[in-house]
């Protein structure tokens, strides 16, 4: 496999690149439909990346900072288990995510900006529970449809003080968004937030 130094100097203006080089440039990256092999996703995590063993679709596995590749469509598996190397504290979603399954970060130690892409229809209960040690900010992407029971439930956050809940959405579980710091939610007219979890000291406004 060739670096992309050596590939771009095959291809300047002037070249007639032979089969060779084409085939040399193909071998150099993978193709969407592909597996990525887990000791090649170095590159992308800095701990283990694993796939599910029945959906190449799917991706499991534990790490620090993930950037998750596009063509991922389901995510789970990355609880919090009390070892050091299952600390995750920063994760970044392909704009293919259809899923985040039940409990997948929960108790995790996520910092910063939580972006949630507007891909993602459904976010599963417990998605995100507990994982609010240093988050300062939930964005939720027009697109999104339904957010299970405890998803969002971060107990004791003192970061995340404004919420926009986007038209999108359809439903909204039981303590989904028990975010204790909220001050401010925007919600489309309509939408049914009483099991929601919002503090009463919070102020909804219904678009």
């Amino acid at each position: 496999m060739k670096t992309k130094e050596e590939l771009r100097l095959l291809f300047e203006n002037g070249d007639k690149p032979t089969q060779e080089d084409f085939q040399n440039l193909m071998d150099s990256y993978w193709h969407k439909d592909e597996k990525i092999a887990n000791n090649s996703l170095s590159m992308i995590v800095n701990d283990e990346f694993l796939y599910s063993n029945t959906d190449v679709t799917e991706i499991i596995g534990v790490g620090k900072t993930f950037i998750f590749p596009e063509g991922i469509k389901i995510i789970g598996g990355f609880i919090y288990t009390g070892a050091a190397k299952n600390v995750i504290i920063k994760v970044t979603f392909p704009n293919t995510l259809e899923k985040i399954k039940a409990s997948a970060f929960m108790h995790q130690f996520l910092k910063g900006s939580l972006r949630i892409p507007s891909s993602c229809k459904v976010i599963e209960s417990g998605a995100f529970y507990g994982a609010n040690s240093n988050i300062t900010e939930l964005i939720l992407e027009e697109g999104i449809e339904t957010i299970g029971s405890t998803a969002f439930q971060f107990t004791g956050n003192k970061n995340v003080f404004d919420l926009h809940i986007p038209n999108s959405i359809r439903s909204v579980g039981q303590d989904a968004f028990a975010i204790s710091s909220l001050l401010t939610v925007s919600a489309p007219a309509g939408l049914d937030l009483s099991i929601s979890g919002i503090p009463a000291t919070a102020t909804i406004t219904y678009r």
